[in-house]
């Protein structure tokens, strides 16, 4: 089973890691919504970026680089991080460049989700 799933995630980069270049997505979030908006709040733009490097292996960078799984469609891709906390960040990106960014967050046992809108640039 762990060899087939891994033969799936393959192929599913296959795309990305036949041309063997390099990717770098820049975004830029400048709407959010969060559990403390009445509404979208564009107070404190968010901005970070992905790189996908020749092997097909991507990475979120922002403070700090921590390692996202990808996830290729027809139409665009999502950036999945996965936290140490058991909660995921994902990162979906249109083919227009058209985003938008989830996090499921924990703090102090409590469950702060928040969503950003915004676009990515594919470099």
């Amino acid at each position: 089973m762990r060899q087939i799933m891994l033969m799936l995630m393959f192929l599913l980069i296959q795309p990305i890691m036949a041309s063997a270049k390099s990717y770098r997505f820049t975004c830029s979030f400048p709407l959010h919504v969060s559990q403390d908006t009445d509404g979208p709040s564009n107070d404190d733009p968010l901005k970070f970026e992905f790189t996908v490097d020749a092997t097909g292996q991507g990475f979120a960078v922002s403070e700090y680089v921590n390692p996202v799984e990808i996830i290729t469609g027809n139409n665009g891709v999502t950036f999945l991080e996965k936290l140490t906390t058991g909660t995921v960040q994902s990162t979906t990106v249109l083919e227009g460049g058209d985003a938008v960014h989830s996090r499921h967050t924990i703090i102090l046992g409590s469950l702060v989700p928040s969503q950003y809108y915004g676009a990515c640039q594919q470099h």
